[in-house]
């Protein structure tokens, strides 16, 4: 079961939001950019609001944010102005995106392979491509991957949205696509998979 929390960034936090602990704010300062501090509190904030405010929040030895609750994983990734964190009962790996494909068709033999390319001619497939192997990325953890050639996205079903990959062709994943379109919490079932879950969020609109 993974559930995923889709929220706006606050371009501020205010000294009496009871969510933000001393630590937040310790660890928001090392950023210079104050929309860096900004998203980096927002995600913060979410897991307090969902997981306690005491819950302790820490990285692991690949800087992927953790939490120190026995068999409980998040999963964390911002865009245009909306932070997406996901909660799991096993390792999750997340990532949102807007749903604009001009930026990813121009880049998109950096991080797809011909065979990527001829799986889909749907409108929106270099996203669906690019935000799984993000997704898939921050599942594996592994340092060193590379987008092209180390994460395959070998199959995709249409009709449901959901992408088959793997690292290297093993530890296969399953990718849910899933539209956004409103603020709202979406719960997502049935995702378990070889070595975890992965979630992809698409802004259609952003207000």
């Amino acid at each position: 079961m993974v559930k995923v929390v889709v929220e706006r960034i606050p371009t501020i936090f205010l000294c009496c939001d009871t969510l933000i602990t001393a630590e937040d704010v310790v660890s928001a300062a090392r950023f210079q950019n104050e929309k860096r501090r900004c998203e980096h509190l927002a995600w913060r904030r979410v897991v307090r609001e969902e997981l306690g405010r005491g819950v302790r929040i820490s990285y692991n030895d690949n800087g992927a944010p953790q939490v120190d609750i026995p068999e409980r994983w998040i999963g964390v990734s911002h865009s245009e102005g909306r932070v997406a964190v996901a909660f799991a009962d096993e390792p999750v790996g997340i990532d949102i995106e807007s749903s604009e494909r001009d930026t990813f068709e121009r880049v998109k033999s950096r991080y797809m392979s011909d065979e990527e390319m001829a799986l889909s001619d749907d409108a929106l497939w270099v996203v669906y491509v690019w935000t799984a192997k993000e997704a898939m990325y921050k599942l594996y953890g592994e340092r060193g991957v590379e987008l092209r050639d180390d994460l395959r996205v070998e199959s995709f079903d249409p009709q449901s949205l959901v992408l088959r990959g793997s690292l290297r062709g093993e530890r296969g994943a399953k990718v849910q696509i899933s539209h956004y379109d409103d603020e709202m919490v979406v719960a997502f079932k049935g995702m378990t998979i070889d070595d975890g879950i992965v979630v992809v969020v698409m802004l259609e609109k952003l207000l």
